[in-house]
């Protein structure tokens, strides 16, 4: 059993919201473009009615023959939806070798959750250590909010086993 590493949390606390896209009739050219100005490594693509068709990366950019986006896209993609807890996505992510998943509300996208959005969960989780409440922040936390610890040298980061 995979250890328990995001505390219950859903998709819907750390997917990114303003997704780019890219439509099924652009040139793969203008993918690209898309590609490399946001720093980004793939892209959902989604028809004229924004429902989600396929993703296309950079891996498909560079490796696929063909003119339109339509023509070098993944088909079949897997997605969840902002209800999907953490655990499921890290699941998925890992078992099916792939660094994105769309987040759909009857098959429009409305955000997409990435490997680096679970490293950054993992990155802010802290956990104290005399009462096991669940806190996130950028920094140690100066006490709990459940049981109102206050040596901060008690709170202590959460790290999954293996680490």
């Amino acid at each position: 059993m995979a250890p328990k590493n995001f505390l219950g949390r859903k998709v819907r606390d750390v997917m990114t919201r303003e997704v780019i896209t890219v439509k099924e009739d652009r040139t793969k050219q203008q993918a690209a473009r898309l590609l490399s100005e946001h720093r980004i490594s793939g892209l959902p693509v989604v028809n004229d009615a924004s429902m989600l068709v396929g993703v296309v990366t950079e891996y498909d950019v560079i490796a696929k023959e063909g003119r339109r986006v339509r023509d070098i896209m993944t088909r079949g993609v897997i997605s969840v939806t902002e209800d999907t807890d953490l655990e499921e996505v890290s699941r998925i992510l890992v078992h099916e070798r792939i660094k994105r998943l769309p987040v759909l509300d009857q098959g429009r996208i409305i955000g997409i959750i990435s490997r680096a959005d679970l490293v950054k969960e993992v990155a802010t989780r802290w956990v104290c250590p005399v009462c096991g409440e669940g806190m996130h922040s950028q920094l140690p936390p100066s006490h709990c909010s459940r049981c109102g610890t206050t040596d901060i040298a008690t709170l202590e980061e959460q790290i999954a086993p293996g680490f």
